[in-house]
């Protein structure tokens, strides 16, 4: 279980953890190459040696004071020409690594933001990736992944109308993930019917629990469901599904147009949802699981990080004199 929202970024050269301890607190640790560690706490701000220590490990130290299994976000705003990688040693479990988009306009960088991600990756469940990782041959890596979630997103489709990556249809087929959200990323309508069909033949993504397609523009629906034998079912706003093991209900804001159930050979069934003209849903009806939950940190594991910061800070200020 997650107690604490804690993010990992790299800054400047370093790893930076913020770790949110309530609404108003944070505890800031920032790792340098240099071997040095940075902790700040409100006005505190003090700095020591790792003496040899991996960095990563003091972030590991917080996270068993605070209960918390796994990093939630790890974000990669930029790639420095410092050397990093000795930071990214003993890396803890990470719930989502996103990519920002700014980086496409980075020279020289796809070589060391895939050696970073290569490093990354193994121990991330969900991959947030901009489109222009579909021009670089590392996209297989990752669309071949074993990950809970992929999502490739077109951050610029409102702004340059005229970019237009396309995912092919061996792009989906390549797809390993339980949930695939595309977002304005060019996607041809034949090549979605015949993934479908390959789907409906257990010829590609075996773990596929949900598919999401948002596109700018209209797709034909009947295009889509050629050969498909789909079942028009009535409309049902409250209906659930579960997704990765949680139950999901369809989103309030979105109005739906059309249902079809469609069953694939060994008689799983499947449900695509359309909501208007540019977005539709594809989810595949699960086996019974049990729901998963989160638990909120309590008062006495947020004393314990102050206690344990107090006691780190003391030893270094000693150490220093």
């Amino acid at each position: 279980m997650n107690c604490g929202y804690i993010v990992l970024r790299i800054k400047y050269g370093t790893i930076e953890m913020k770790v949110l301890l309530d609404r108003y607190k944070e505890l800031k640790l920032e790792m340098y190459p240099s071997g040095y560690l940075e902790f700040r706490y409100e006005q505190d701000v003090f700095l020591c040696n790792t003496m040899g220590v991996p960095p990563m490990d003091y972030a590991g130290w917080v996270m068993d004071v605070l209960h918390c299994d796994s990093i939630h976000m790890f974000r990669i705003a930029e790639i420095s020409p410092c050397n990093i990688f000795p930071l990214l040693v003993n890396l803890p479990k990470i719930d989502c690594v996103e990519v920002h988009n700014d980086l496409s306009a980075v020279s020289l960088v796809n070589s060391r933001l895939i050696k970073v991600l290569r490093i990354v990756l193994p121990v991330s469940s969900v991959v947030a990736i901009p489109d222009f990782f579909l021009n670089l041959k590392y996209h297989r890596e990752i669309l071949q992944g074993n990950f809970d979630e992929l999502k490739v997103e077109n951050d610029w489709a409102k702004n340059v109308p005229n970019r237009k990556m396309k995912f092919s249809l061996n792009d989906l087929r390549m797809t390993n993930a339980k949930t695939l959200e595309l977002l304005y990323v060019s996607l041809n309508v034949k090549d979605l019917n015949l993934f479908f069909k390959l789907w409906m033949k257990k010829k590609c993504n075996a773990r596929l629990e949900y598919l999401s397609v948002r596109q700018k523009g209209t797709y034909d629906k009947d295009l889509l469901l050629k050969g498909l034998n789909a079942v028009p079912v009535p409309i049902e706003r409250n209906r659930t599904f579960r997704i990765l093991g949680k139950v999901q209900r369809l989103r309030s804001d979105e109005e739906t147009t059309a249902e079809f159930d469609i069953t694939r050979a060994d008689g799983r069934t499947a449900t695509i949802i359309s909501n208007g003209d540019d977005t539709f849903h594809f989810y595949v009806w699960p086996e019974s699981t049990n729901d998963a939950t989160n638990i909120e940190p309590n008062q006495s594991s947020l004393m314990r990080v102050f206690s344990w910061f107090s006691s780190l800070y003391n030893s270094c200020v000693d150490r220093f004199k």
